[in-house]
């Protein structure tokens, strides 16, 4: 059973495959299937498992309505990761909350429980200054922040992989499937950008008491950050090749889009409430 995230890690790709196409072919069949293998597996797997499931099965229930209304293959690639984020940090949030999985807190405390114990003998021997230890310290607090931009990362990129992979094979089975537009044309639902502004808003009147409710609003805020960050990262796209910029200054410019992720989600946003696209000129 501990071989199990891992096999699910490389099976992933291929898991949208049958529950996609048994959608598009016949709803009814993928309902009671749906049904058969929850009920198979809230008996004999254990939770993890059964996350898995579940999260696959709506992953191909998405996915399928999504091909029956010809939505574009980034269209896909945003519902699909908007999804599993929410889904995996909702999961999170809930085996936390009924103490069946540590806190992000409780486990950066460990590690540096651990590294105190392990620098102890040093610190006697003023081979270490506790302003190092604060350094460490602090870098793992900045670390700890980051968990479910990460989590939020390392979904995309597996929903981008799985429909890659998934989508081409659909389609040797006479199912019809979109191509990628390339990456200057992409463009977010804009409710993705009314959806983060009320979150932001309900955020505000939260307080830390309010655990479930604001760990819901702030794990939505990151997906819809993050999916921000791609329209930016298409606009910036979009600039290079109107403009045709020097290969440099391109390499340069994603660079700093990435090391500047707070600017390019403003550009993101700001092109999705006016059109920047549309005012950038040969």
């Amino acid at each position: 059973m501990n071989a199990l995230p891992a096999l699910i890690l490389i099976t992933a790709p291929f898991l949208l495959i049958p529950g996609v196409y048994l959608y598009y072919k016949d709803k009814r069949g993928f309902y009671v299937m749906s049904g058969i293998v929850l009920i198979i597996s809230l008996v004999m797997l254990k939770l993890f498992a059964l996350q898995v499931i579940i999260g696959v099965m709506l992953s191909s229930y998405l996915i399928g309505q999504l091909l029956e209304t010809r939505s574009s293959k980034e269209t896909m690639l945003f519902a699909l990761t908007a999804l599993l984020s929410f889904y995996t940090l909702l999961s999170i949030i809930s085996m936390q909350l009924l103490n069946l999985l540590p806190t992000t807190k409780q486990w950066f405390a460990a590690v540096k429980d651990s590294y105190m114990t392990m620098v102890e003998t040093e610190l006697s021997k003023d081979n270490i200054s506790w302003e190092n230890i604060a350094l460490f310290n602090s870098a793992l607090d900045q670390m700890q922040l980051q968990v479910p931009g990460l989590i939020v990362l390392l979904i995309f990129l597996l929903s981008l992989v799985s429909l890659l992979i998934a989508l081409p094979l659909l389609r040797s089975f006479k199912i019809a499937t979109p191509n990628f537009r390339p990456l200057y044309f992409w463009r977010v639902p804009k409710i993705a950008l009314y959806i983060y502004v009320i979150a932001v808003v309900i955020k505000l009147f939260l307080t830390p008491e309010d655990v479930v409710l604001l760990g819901i609003v702030t794990n939505l805020q990151y997906v819809l950050e993050w999916i921000i960050f791609i329209q930016g990262i298409s606009l910036i796209s979009f600039y290079v090749k109107v403009k045709r910029t020097p290969l440099i200054i391109n390499l340069l410019m994603f660079i700093f889009a990435f090391i500047m992720a707070p600017i390019t989600q403003l550009l993101g946003m700001l092109d999705l409430i006016i059109n920047l696209k549309a005012r950038i000129k040969l």
